[in-house]
């Protein structure tokens, strides 16, 4: 590619499997119900200090709130959700710990099921390294299974080890080698 780029590593998760069972020891509340500007800031913490290489590419370019503003804007185009799906996961002091924003790929059912993606889940620098993209992934992954999907496919940029590690422990699967993505 002649503009820069960077890899992704995709990852699949194919249903039929059992129910997803999801640990307790976050509580989740659905994004629409937060307080103006909380969820925004809650982006621009995460694509501030992220590992995948379109973040702070983003950030370089256009500051970080409005980055985080342009980044939830997007998931308009192409996508479908509904409000409730997108979850911020709270710990037992009533801390904000990250968020997961599963959506529906438009125009990719298959025998009356969707094809889905985790848009995006961040955990906050604070809470990094203490399991809670497990729990968040798994939340957002059921919220896909309860709507009735027959795949959810994700990537992560190659770099970015501990998201790889959480896609592992949830039970996705390397999907194909890496691709090439421009910046």
């Amino acid at each position: 590619m002649s503009k820069a780029s960077y890899w992704k590593q995709p990852f699949v998760w194919e249903e039929p499997r059992p129910p997803i069972q999801v640990p307790e020891r976050l509580a989740y509340k659905a994004v629409p119900t937060l307080e103006d500007g909380v969820f925004i800031s809650l982006v621009a913490q995460v694509i501030e200090q992220s590992l995948d290489a379109s973040d702070p590419k983003k950030v370089s370019e256009y500051g970080t709130a409005q980055a985080a503003e342009k980044f939830i804007a997007e998931a308009k185009d192409g996508f479908a959700y509904q409000d409730d799906w997108w979850k911020v996961g709270i710990n037992s002091v009533g801390a904000i710990v990250g968020f997961v924003l599963p959506v529906i790929y438009e125009g990719y059912s298959k025998d009356g099921l969707e094809e889905a993606t985790i848009y995006y889940i961040g955990v906050l620098p604070q809470y990094r390294r203490q399991g809670f993209a497990i729990d968040l992934l798994l939340t957002g992954t059921k919220t896909l299974q309860e709507v009735g999907v027959w795949r959810v496919f994700c990537d992560t940029d190659v770099n970015n080890a501990p998201m790889i590690s959480t896609f592992e422990k949830v039970g996705y699967r390397r999907y194909s080698d890496p691709y090439e993505r421009s910046l």
